[in-house]
């Protein structure tokens, strides 16, 4: 027998008959260190990489992309890393998400069941290399909700635990945990505020200034002209100043000794920059230029009830950022059609804003949207799935009331782009949940469409 050749062994154990499954590494870590130089993100990424490699005979490809959230909690869904990461499932670029574990995904047990359905959807497998969760198909679906279910419990220990802690020490005037505020360093034996005499010499003169009568907006360009930033924190900070962030400093009790504590203040053991009087008179400035009183922040609206149909949907075609919202009064669902309304693009500390300026009739950008879901357009929507069943919707709009809209746009549009001279400039709806209205809808009406990504 003839004797088998290097590569005859090699095809054995690569599985070059195998199929290419193209594998994400997903990363995630909770707090962010600057002087940090092997982060966790790193030694999860090695260890998912190692994991991979060895599923190289089933065909596992490793991606050189990286999806990593350093300094992100795993509370929040919303993650810049993990939204690259789902940008990439839609397009079709990743077959397998790899992580070290499945409290690096999410901490959420109602998170998990969102994330799990979606990568579902997509035609994603999840596979997690420690805590025995690496199970394949049905098993694995049983296995990773328990220890979802173990990895929320935990958070919520952790939680209760450090608020306890902190809550404690403000009672105390102690500094417990956060950025450390201009003007202040942290002692590093104690971790309490002790003053930094070159920055205190500014926020001395914000205060000064704002008793003296200026505007917060005037003493941020002042400090600006002078070459003041704002306040490092890590990669963070080092901006320029802008009256909010002006008014952030003029309005904290940190800078007379004080400290934020149920409701109140409470007297912090830090020495205090400014003087009570000083504070009184730049505190009495700020009331005085107010044109009318502050209303107390609510909770947020649920989607349904926001008067705003696009928040967070509707993005500036000049910068890409999301357009903020604006009103000259107080707005809510049920006056929504009669009060004023805007979408803005606002400039904040690092960029101005877009010029000419990017402003829209809210009433005006939602009626035109609504009408681009209504008919269907193919010269707008091309993709014929979404066509299918933006039809199949076109008789029920109309019976619809305002919270029923509200919840059919947020989940069917993924992103608009507006721009000031176009109007609507781009419109990208979310296949995924258009797949999964088609699913659910079953029958016949929808059996003739091609599957998505075929030919």
């Amino acid at each position: 027998m003839a004797p088998t050749s290097t590569e005859s062994v090699r095809d054995m154990f690569t599985g070059r008959d195998q199929p290419v499954l193209r594998c994400a590494v997903y990363t995630r870590q909770s707090v962010a260190n600057a002087e940090q130089d092997l982060t966790s993100c790193d030694v999860q990424r090695e260890r998912c990489e190692n994991y991979v490699r060895a599923m190289q005979y089933e065909g596992w490809q490793l991606l050189d992309e990286h999806f990593d959230d350093l300094g992100v909690s795993g509370a929040e869904l919303s993650r810049p890393g993990l939204d690259k990461l789902k940008s990439w499932c839609v397009q079709g670029r990743v077959d397998i998400v790899v992580a070290t574990r499945l409290d690096r995904l999410n901490r959420k047990m109602s998170h998990w069941v969102q994330l799990a359905d979606w990568f579902k959807q997509a035609g994603i497998e999840l596979v997690f290399v420690d805590g025995g969760t690496n199970a394949r198909g049905p098993l694995a679906d049983l296995v990773n909700n328990i220890v979802a279910s173990f990895a929320e419990f935990e958070r919520e220990l952790i939680r209760e635990r450090l608020l306890d802690a902190h809550a404690r020490m403000r009672e105390r005037g102690l500094r417990s945990a956060g950025r450390v505020p201009l003007g202040y360093k942290a002692d590093l034996a104690t971790r309490q505020l002790v003053i930094d005499d070159e920055e205190a010499v500014v926020v001395r003169a914000f205060f000064e200034r704002c008793a003296a009568g200026e505007s917060a907006a005037s003493i941020a360009r002042w400090a600006n002209d002078a070459g003041h930033r704002t306040k490092v924190h890590g990669r963070h900070g080092g901006n320029r100043w802008s009256g909010r962030t002006v008014l952030q400093i003029l309005r904290n009790p940190i800078f007379v000794g004080e400290r934020v504590h149920a409701g109140g203040t409470v007297e912090g053991v830090h020495e205090g920059i400014i003087d009570a009087d000083l504070a009184q008179r730049a505190w009495r400035a700020i009331d005085e230029r107010r044109t009318r009183p502050p209303e107390p922040r609510g909770p947020a609206l649920e989607w349904d009830r926001d008067p705003y149909m696009l928040r967070g949907l509707l993005r500036c075609a000049g910068c890409e950022r999301v357009m903020t919202t604006s009103a000259s009064t107080r707005v809510t669902i049920d006056n929504a059609d009669e009060v004023p309304r805007y979408y803005r693009c606002r400039g904040d500390a690092e960029r101005p804003a877009c010029t000419p300026s990017a402003q829209v009739s809210a009433q005006k950008v939602e009626a035109i949207v609504l009408a681009v879901l209504k008919k269907a357009d193919p010269r707008t929507i091309s993709d014929r799935r979404s066509r299918a069943l933006l039809e199949h919707l076109r008789p029920s709009w109309d019976t619809w009331s305002r919270p029923e809209r509200n919840r059919m746009v947020r989940d069917l549009v993924w992103s608009i782009r507006w721009s000031p001279r176009r109007g609507l400039a781009g419109f990208t709806l979310d296949t995924i949940a258009i797949d999964n209205f088609i699913e659910q809808g079953g029958g016949e009406r929808f059996a003739d469409l091609p599957r998505r990504g075929s030919a």
